[in-house]
């Protein structure tokens, strides 16, 4: 009875490891090559794996990955520099006042350290060919060399402006001071005649700005002899200050 125990174990034994080697081959033992896998496209991120492989060379891996798209160009940053603005009415008739088509109309500089020159130019306009051309050189922080004045005699002073407004339009160039303003104050035989609110403007741009007020009937307003256009800057600026049609009406 023990042999035939042991018969039927042994043949048990036998048709198990006979399943296990179906379909395994031992290492080295020939199989079927697998096919090599097709190599994976680089892309973006990490490269393609390797396809597996048998016996034959495995799939080539992926390529490196993607070129980086270029940076985008950055927007250019704004330019202190850029011409000044030609104003809505340049061309056409210009009717002011002063409107230095023709030279600077008697303009002279007054008191302050900081205009070193005025001139007739027709660089840049608020309306028509000519504007006024104010070469500032301001330094400091304090004092004479902060200020600027520019003078322009009325035509057949004294004048009674009693109800008139004047009218101003001024730019600069360079053009992003902070702290350079422009007054405008009429001269009389009365004394000065300041006008707050409506002057000073402030922070003159390349961009050109219109101040306009109405001068009341106050002491010195039927005896006005010129405009006194008055420019400050504690910050050194120094560049071109352009004024075009200075208007009374």
């Amino acid at each position: 009875m023990n042999r035939a125990l042991t018969a039927i174990l042994l043949s048990t034994a036998l048709g198990s490891l006979s399943c296990a080697n179906r379909g395994m081959h031992a290492p080295g033992d020939g199989g079927t090559s697998g096919a090599g896998a097709t190599g994976g496209r680089g892309g973006a991120g990490a490269a393609g794996r390797g396809g597996g492989g048998g016996t034959a060379p495995g799939g080539t891996g992926g390529g490196p990955t993607g070129t980086a798209g270029a940076s985008g160009t950055t927007g250019a940053a704004g330019n202190c520099n850029t011409a000044v603005d030609a104003g809505p009415s340049s061309g056409g008739a210009c009717g002011a006042m002063f409107n230095f088509e023709s030279g600077v109309q008697g303009a002279t500089i007054g008191t302050g350290m900081a205009f070193t020159m005025v001139k007739q130019s027709g660089a840049f306009t608020f309306c028509g060919s000519g504007a006024l051309a104010i070469t500032a050189m301001f330094s400091g922080s304090m004092g004479s060399t902060t200020k600027g004045e520019i003078v322009l005699n009325l035509p057949s002073a004294p004048l009674d402006l009693t109800g008139k407004t004047i009218t101003v339009h001024v730019a600069a160039d360079p053009g992003c001071s902070q702290n350079l303003n422009l007054s405008m104050v009429l001269n009389t035989q009365a004394g000065p005649i300041y006008f707050n609110p409506d002057f000073p403007i402030l922070n003159v741009t390349n961009v050109w700005k219109t101040g306009s007020t109405t001068v009341g009937a106050v002491n010195g307003s039927t005896t006005a002899l010129a405009i006194s256009l008055q420019v400050t800057s504690p910050n050194n600026y120094t560049g071109t200050i352009y004024v075009d049609e200075i208007d009374v009406r």
